[in-house]
Formats: structure tokens, C-alpha cells, sequence
């Protein structure tokens, strides 16, 4: 009614007048404001990125400097360590060739000769205070950085911007400090080769001290380098965005016809049609002095007018009005009440959400409240995924299988009501899930179903059927993950970088038996804070929390444990802190392993060559022996007779060296008898308490019984047992000596023959050398080095190991195999 008013309204004051384009009208401003914006973001992104190149180049320029300063210094180590030593080994004594054995002068022109054929025109110089060479003369600046040098020895390294020649340069800079090995020819002009003298003198270059820094060496690359290319493409950069701009600009233009202007030109045309009357001409007329949204303005002010007008007659009706209004409210209070029990069903359907497990509870409890909601006599939801099964919210009741029409109900955007059921398609802009049915025992109020409200309905259960899978694909990757990392052997944690453990499977066991987590963190730290081999200035630890990339290495514990360790960043995440993986394997038993093999090799490598020795020595030896049988049959003078015996002796001695030598050369046979231990030291044990006794040395025996019998011929014990003993008399120097013999039952089911000395012990940097053929401590002509090395040939045969322990005494044990009882 009110419509057809203001309807009458206008056509009592139509008139039409043209209306003339505005000077800037709302595209022309909107437009130029966008593209200011995109100006001023673009400007300030140009900016970011410049600052953000420059970084990145300055970084590698950084780089650059330090590896020329690397190569000079490598080119140094060479000359000094490999060079300059061959040089004197061919040259006469005193000789001294400056081109091929100064690593000073070596090195510059190496880095002259390599900056000709650089074209990045890097700049290098090694200077000093008072230099042989002038032009190696230290300029105020590198004079400077000496000083720096020489006030703190702690700096190795300084690193700047400087200029050179009036040229910008990022410089990298190390000194120079003399050691022992420089002091030939930088120290006393007396000490120094002669070939320097006649060639600079002997004023420049000299007197130098031990550990003084009296140079420098400079390295760098133009800071041109970094600026030039980051300007380069910023410029590119702006080209490319201004040009964006400029397409976008037109876009946006046309859309903005199509999508504003358009319906605003509509509406004009409406104004123009409605409005007629002289008031009504005179606001057309300001409306085309302004854009089109001011003209709108204008516009809707004069329908309040009219409206205004409207009103009087508009109270004629309102007498009619109360009832309606009564009628009205009545209705909004029944919807009112059916939106809340909506909005409940809405909220409970959330709410519970939250315990549930998995998708049959959840739908389960979906229909229960649907048909609460619905006064429904019963529910059903048909699943057409995969599966096809359905859900009944009373499943005591008789259910038929739907329609297959029902099915073209999922790619409708409806509810469809018929006999007494109502259908709701289950479906997400993703999946289609299904068809809710409610059914009635009557026909239901159409107005408590609002095809909206229902569709909604369908929608968030469709979303919920999507999370509740969504959260158990969660669950089930957790509890996989999980599985997984407690399936792992090796100690597997997830720490901060403070070593608080967050996660930890139980392989840590084997790392961090302490119970208590403060003491496992503890202790985690302490193996986290270890230098690696070979030792570097940081730790693991320190290296991934400033680096936050994979780091690995192996450590070395204090009781000889070595372990590889591996450690992981995780990405931050939501403002997180650091989180790192760390994965820990001990490889003690690899390390020995490798150890063992490399010995092996060594011995296999000696005995090939011990052969070749002792086949060339052997036959002289036996004619040695034989002509020295026969002269001694031949002579009768006592002087000549005892000349031969001792010639005779001696030949004996070497011929036990080459026998020593080719059953070290040989594949051992060894005689895979079995023996008691405990019976064959026995047997011996008062040969050698004999033999102790003269040089004041104590042998004392505690044997284990009972043990088994061991894998070995007795024969081949006593000469293990002789060669340990005879090494041990050998190594007690001293009085009061003492030998203790144990033979005890490892944890790994083998035999351990033990013989402890309190000789004079066995050096750290000996002891990995001991079984290697002819490798001997004692004085010439007192050992050959072989007895060590035939017993280790003899333990590998059977199948055993020794072990060798020194500190204040000397402990070798025996590891042999067993022999097992057959019933």
C-alpha cells in the first residue's frame, strides 16, 4: 500500500531534464586512489627488496674475502709443510731458492698472477712493518690493523668496509705472526740463508721474535660488486610494477563499469523518470554538479519528502493496523520460538562435537537430537559413500532402503517434503555425504520448516562429518607416529634448545638411565655440550640453535664411548620457540670394529712382505749353518771352536727370527684342540716363578674354577703364555716386581686369560701400535718386535680377541672361545 502511494506520488510530478556528466566523477577518484596505494606499497616493497639483495650480495662477498684469505693461507701451509722440505732434501746445504721456497713470496705471486685473470678485481696485499720488499710495506691503514692485531691477540680475524685508491672495498684481514720455523730467515741476519742477503740485505725483514705479529694480510672485493646489481634489479623490479599498475588500473576500471557505475546510471535514469515536477528539476539539477553517490544523496532525501507526504495518509490505516499487528506478533513469537530451538540445535550439535570419538557416536547423537528437535517419530540418515549403510535414531523400527531418486537430491540445492517425510541433503561445498529423513506421524507445520534453516542443517552436519574423520585421521597418523618413534632402537627425543626433553622414546634408556627427568636433562646436556671429533670451537648444540640447520658429528665420552648425533630444527611454528630432533647411535663397537680390521690389514700387508724377507735370508742362513757344521768338525784349536759355536748360535737366533717371520706370513694352522686353562698355566707356572726369581719379580696365580675347556691346543697356549710372560719380565724394570695371572668367565661366554705387570706401563700414543710386526719399545738388539704379533695372530685363528690396559700397571686379556658340552 505504501508502494502504491508514493507510486501516485511521482507520477504527479514527472518531468525529465537531462543530466551532464560531472568532472570527476566517483571511477576517476577511485580509481586514482587505488593507484596511489599500489604506488606506495609498490615504493616501499622496492625498497625491502633492495635492502634484502644488498644483504644477500654482502653475505657473499663476505664469502669471497675470506676464501682468498683461505687460499693464501693454503698456498702458505704448502710451501711451508710440503714444498720448502722437499726443496731441502734435493738442495745443497745452505742452499736457499727464494722462488721455490719463500711461502711469502710464493704466495703474492700467486695471488698477483690469479687477480689478472679474475675479472672481479679483487684487492690483495701481504704487507709487513719493515719488509724486505718495499712494496710490501705496510700503508697507514694495514699499519693500523697490525696494531689492532698486536693489542688484542685474541682477534684472528677483522672483517669491514674500507676505501682503497678512493674505491669502496669490503675487506677481510688476518695477522701474521711468526713462529719457530720463520725464524730462519726473518730472525738473526747471521741464521739466515745466504741467497736472502745478497738479494735484500740484511737490514729489512730481520729481528723479528717468536709469536709476534708484525704483518698483516688484506683480501677483498669492490663493494661495487654488492650495490650495483642489487640497484640493477630493484630498477627491473619497479619497471615490471609499474607496468602492473598500469594493466591492473585498466581492470579494475572496467570492472568497476560493469559491476558500480552501471546500477548508478540506473538509478539516475529512475530519479529522472519519477521526479518531474519544478522542486524536483532544480535537485536533478545539483545532482549532475556532483558524482553519482552525492546525486544518490540527493535523490533519497527527496523520497523522505515524499515519504513525508506519504505519512498522512498512511494514518488513515493505522486503525486497521492493531490487528494486523497483533496477528503479526503472534506469528513472530511462534518463529522466534522455533529459530531458538533452532539456534539449541545448532549449539548442541557444536558443543557435542567435542567427545565425540568417531562417526557412527557422532551421528548417532545428531539424529537423537534432530528428532528431539523435530517432534519426529523417527530419523534415519543414508550414507551414499562408499559404504551405502544407514543410521536410525530408533533402529528397533523396521527401515526401508531410499528411493533411488532421492539420490539426485544431493546435487539440488532443496528439501523435498512428501508423505509425512521430509528429505535434507547432507552435503559441503567439498562432498556430497548423504540424505537426512525425518519422518512424522502427521503432516508438520510448514512454517516450523524453513527450507533455509533446513539446508543449514544439512550443512553443518555434513562439516561435522568432515571433522570428526578429519580428527580421526588425526588421532590415528598421532598414535602411528608414535608407534614409530618408540619402534625406533636408537635414543630418539625432541628437546628445546635449553635440552628440556619433550618427547623421548624409550631408547633413551640406553643413554639417560637416571629416572628423574632433571637429572636425564642433565646429562643430555652434558653429551649435547661435547666438541665432536675432530674438536671444533662449538658444540652441536650451539651450532643448530644458531644456525637452525641440520647439524651431525661424533663425540667422545669420558669413558671412551663414542656416539653419532644428528640434530634437526623443526620449522617454528605460531611464534613457537626452537624445538630440535635429536637422534643418538653409539658406535663404540663400530669404531673397534674398524679398528680391528685396519689392524688386520696392516698385519696382512707385513706378514706379505715378512715372506719375501725370510725366503731371501733363509737359504744363506742354512749354508751359513751347514759350512759351520763342517768347519768345526775339521778344527781342534778351542779359540777357533768357540769363534764357530758363537757363529753358530747367532745363525740359530736368525733362524728363529725368519721361522717367527713365516708364521706370521703364513696362514696360521692352528691346532683346534681343547685344553683346561687352568691346567696348562699351572704346568708352567714354576718355570717362569724360577725365572722371577732371579731378577727379584713375584708371579702370583689366581685361577677361577671351575671354567670350560677352551677352543685351543695346549702348545699353542704355552708360546701365547711364554711371549706375555717374557714381554712382561722384559717391561719390570725395577725391584720388587710383581706379575698376577687371573683367569676368570666373561659375560659373553668366553675365557679371559689375564697377566698384569707393574712395569713402566705402556704409552697412549704406543699402544694402538703394539701388535704391528717388528714395532718394538726396547733397545736394539733386545727384541724384534714379532712376539706381540704372532700371539695376535694365534688369538684372530681361533676366534678370540685381546684387549690391552695401561696406566699405573699393564693388563693384557685374553678372550678365548669355549668348547660347549654335547649331551
Amino acid at each position: 500500500m505504501i508502494g502504491n502511494l508514493l507510486f501516485m506520488r511521482g507520477k504527479n510530478l514527472v518531468r525529465r531534464q537531462s543530466i551532464t556528466s560531472p568532472t570527476f566523477n566517483l571511477r576517476f577518484k577511485f580509481i586514482t586512489g587505488l593507484v596511489l596505494f599500489a604506488l606506495a606499497l609498490g615504493l616501499c616493497t622496492s625498497v625491502i627488496l633492495y635492502f634484502h639483495l644488498n644483504s644477500i650480495m654482502a653475505s657473499e662477498i663476505s664469502q669471497r674475502s675470506r676464501m682468498l684469505l683461505a687460499q693464501s693461507g693454503a698456498v702458505q701451509d704448502y710451501v711451508r709443510s710440503i714444498l720448502r722440505p722437499e726443496m731441502f732434501k734435493i738442495l745443497p746445504e745452505d742452499r736457499f731458492v727464494l722462488s721455490a721456497m719463500s711461502s711469502s713470496y710464493i704466495s703474492r705471486q700467486i695471488m698477483t698472477r690469479l687477480n689478472i685473470e679474475d675479472t672481479s678485481e679483487y684487492h690483495y696485499r701481504r704487507v709487513s712493518i719493515n719488509p724486505r720488499n718495499q712494496a710490501s710495506r705496510a700503508d697507514s691503514f694495514e699499519a693500523g690493523l697490525i696494531d689492532l692485531f698486536n693489542a688484542d691477540r685474541g682477534l684472528t680475524i677483522w672483517e669491514d668496509n674500507t676505501f682503497v685508491n678512493g674505491k669502496e672495498y669490503h675487506m677481510v684481514a688476518e695477522p701474521v705472526t711468526f713462529t719457530v720455523s720463520c725464524m730462519q730467515c726473518h730472525g738473526d741476519p747471521e741464521d739466515a740463508p745466504r741467497e736472502l742477503i745478497d738479494r735484500y740485505g740484511d737490514i729489512s725483514g730481520f729481528h723479528y721474535r717468536t709469536d709476534e705479529v708484525a704483518g698483516v694480510v688484506v683480501a677483498g672485493f669492490p663493494v661495487d660488486l654488492i650495490r650495483t646489481p642489487a640497484m640493477n634489479l630493484t630498477l627491473q623490479y619497479m619497471g615490471l610494477y609499474l607496468l602492473g599498475i598500469i594493466l591492473f588500473a585498466g581492470l579494475i576500471s572496467l570492472f568497476f563499469d560493469h559491476l558500480v557505475m552501471k546500477n548508478l546510471h540506473a538509478l539516475t535514469r529512475i530519479f529522472k523518470t519519477r521526479f518531474s515536477g519544478e522542486q524536483e528539476q532544480g535537485i536533478i539539477h545539483r545532482m549532475s554538479q556532483k558524482d553519482e553517490i552525492e546525486g544518490l544523496i540527493e535523490g533519497v532525501d527527496e523520497l523522505a519528502g515524499c515519504l513525508s507526504n506519504a505519512r498522512t495518509d498512511l494514518e488513515d490505516h493505522a486503525l486497521n493496523l492493531e490487528k494486523r499487528v497483533e496477528e503479526r506478533t503472534e506469528r513472530l513469537h511462534t518463529e522466534a520460538k522455533q529459530h531458538l530451538a533452532d539456534v539449541h540445535l545448532f549449539v548442541n550439535l557444536l558443543a557435542g562435537f567435542n567427545g565425540m570419538q568417531n562417526t557412527l557416536q557422532l551421528i548417532t547423537d545428531v539424529l537423537e537430537r534432530v528428532g528431539k528437535r523435530f517432534n519426529a517419530s523417527q530419523v534415519i540418515y543414508y550414507c551414499t559413500v562408499a559404504s551405502e549403510n544407514y543410521y536410525a535414531w530408533k533402529p528397533d523400527q523396521s527401515i526401508k532402503p531410499p528411493d533411488k531418486k532421492l539420490r539426485d537430491l544431493l546435487w539440488e540445492n532443496k528439501v523435498r517434503i512428501e508423505h509425512h517425510r521430509l528429505y535434507i541433503p547432507i552435503k559441503s561445498p567439498e562432498s556430497h555425504w548423504g540424505i537426512l529423513c525425518i519422518f512424522f506421524a502427521s503432516d508438520p507445520d510448514p512454517g516450523d520448516l524453513d527450507p533455509d534453516i533446513l539446508l543449514a542443517l544439512g550443512h553443518q552436519m555434513a562439516i561435522l562429518i568432515e571433522n570428526i574423520q578429519i580428527f580421526s585421521n588425526i588421532r590415528f597418523q598421532n598414535d602411528l607416529l608414535q608407534s614409530i618413534v618408540e619402534g625406533i632402537c636408537d635414543p630418539l627425543l625432541l628437546i628445546d634448545p635449553e635440552c628440556r626433553i619433550i618427547i623421548a622414546n624409550k631408547g633413551c634408556s640406553q643413554i639417560l638411565p637416571n629416572s628423574g627427568k632433571g637429572l636425564r636433562e642433565k646429562e643430555l646436556k652434558a653429551l649435547l655440550s661435547q666438541k665432536p671429533i675432530p674438536g671444533t670451537g662449538e658444540t652441536l648444540l650451539d651450532r643448530v640453535i644458531q644456525k637452525e640447520t641440520p647439524v651431525g658429528g661424533e663425540i667422545k665420552t669420558r669413558d671412551n664411548r663414542y656416539f653419532s648425533i644428528n640434530l634437526y630444527p623443526l620449522p617454528r611454528q605460531d611464534q613457537i620457540g626452537l624445538r630440535i630432533v635429536v637422534h643418538i647411535r653409539e658406535i663404540t663397537l663400530e669404531k673397534q670394529m674398524v679398528k680391528h680390521m685396519q689392524k688386520a690389514e696392516r698385519l696382512s700387508a707385513t706378514g706379505k712382505l715378512a715372506a719375501g724377507i725370510a725366503h731371501e735370508i733363509n737359504n744363506p742362513l742354512g749354508v751359513i749353518q751347514l759350512y759351520t757344521d763342517l768347519v768345526k768338525d775339521a778344527v781342534t784349536d778351542p779359540d777357533t771352536l768357540d769363534d764357530i759355536a758363537m757363529i753358530s748360535k747367532h745363525t740359530r737366533s736368525v733362524q728363529k727370527i725368519v721361522r717367527d717371520l713365516l708364521s706370521l706370513s703364513r696362514p696360521k694352522q692352528v691346532i683346534l684342540g681343547r685344553c683346561s686353562i687352568n691346567a696348562v698355566v699351572a704346568s708352567i707356572l714354576e718355570v717362569f716363578k724360577t725365572q722371577g726369581a732371579s731378577k727379584n719379580i713375584s708371579i702370583s696365580f689366581d685361577p677361577n674354577d671351575p671354567l670350560p675347556d677352551i677352543k685351543c691346543d695346549a702348545a699353542i697356549l704355552e708360546q701365547i703364555l711364554t711371549n706375555l710372560w717374557l714381554n712382561a719380565f722384559d717391561a719390570i724394570s725395577k725391584e720388587n716386581g710383581r706379575i698376577h695371572i687371573i683367569t676368570r668367565m666373561s659375560s659373553d661366554r668366553m675365557v679371559i686369560l689375564g697377566i698384569e705387570d707393574n712395569g713402566h706401563g705402556i704409552p697412549k700414543d704406543v699402544i694402538s701400535h703394539i701388535f704391528d710386526p717388528f714395532f718394538t719399545t726396547k733397545q736394539t738388539g733386545k727384541g724384534t718386535g714379532l712376539g706381540l704379533s704372532v700371539v695376535y695372530g694365534f688369538i684372530t685363528e681361533l676366534g678370540g680377541r685381546i684387549e690391552v690396559e695401561s696406566d699405573d700397571t699393564t693388563r693384557f686379556n685374553v678372550f678365548f672361545p669355549i668348547l660347549e658340552n654335547k649331551n
